[in-house]
């Protein structure tokens, strides 16, 4: 009897959350499919390089047909974009707030960043996809120009950030900001991507010795 009822009152349960479960609305099922593409592509980039990535390899790691993929980039180098757009402006936006929190206790400003870096440190599967995406530039002048804009942008918004934690630590950095930021960019891809068989990752080690040795160039 208690079998029964508890089996009645799971049936019920699922009933109702049936009918109380909101259908995505268009936009919704659209964005979506955009992330589930985006993650497949970052996941098949990471795995079998650029040429592996083909749209019919995507779509189907994602559980959708070409034409949904269609429906939401026009051509495979635009997903691409997209995919290092949106890393490289969650990166940022991370370094931004942490550069306006420290700004909060300036005495510890370098600790707090070397405690992110060292908490955050490169990932070694995005590192492949960006030597991928970098490839890829070299190779593809429509694709090229796209990704030097965005890199630009980077650097850009970098060099900024490192303007303020050398003016929070009380001293001029002893090159132009974008300047390091290219050399710290560079360091870190290619200290994760050469991430060690015994999985330590030395590239949050290799940046902090870097930017400990420009600080203490700087006057």
């Amino acid at each position: 009897m208690q079998i029964a009822l508890w089996i009645a009152t799971a049936i019920f349960d699922l009933m109702d959350n049936s009918r109380n479960r909101r259908r995505l609305s268009r936009d919704e099922l659209q964005a979506l499919t955009r992330e589930r593409l985006l993650e497949a592509t970052r996941d098949l980039v990471a795995e079998r390089g650029i040429g592996g990535a083909s749209v019919r390899n995507i779509a189907e790691a994602a559980g959708y047909s070409q034409g949904a993929f269609y429906s939401n980039f026009q051509r495979k180098e635009d997903i691409l974009i997209e995919l290092l757009r949106r890393h490289m402006a969650d990166v940022l936006a991370e370094l931004e707030g942490l550069l306006q929190r420290a700004k909060e206790a300036p005495q510890q400003a370098l600790a707090t960043f070397e405690h992110w870096l060292r908490e955050n440190s490169p990932d070694a599967v995005w590192s492949v996809i960006e030597l991928e995406l970098q490839l890829h530039a070299s190779r593809n002048a429509e694709f090229g120009r796209e990704y030097d804009a965005l890199y630009a942008a980077k650097r850009s918004a970098l060099g900024h950030i490192l303007d303020g934690v050398f003016a929070l630590i009380g001293k001029s950095p002893p090159a132009p900001p974008e300047t390091i930021a290219r050399s710290l960019l560079a360091l870190s891809h290619g200290s994760a991507a050469m991430r060690g068989a015994d999985g330590k990752d030395a590239a949050a080690e290799a940046v902090l010795l870097y930017l400990r040795s420009l600080i203490a160039a700087a006057g």
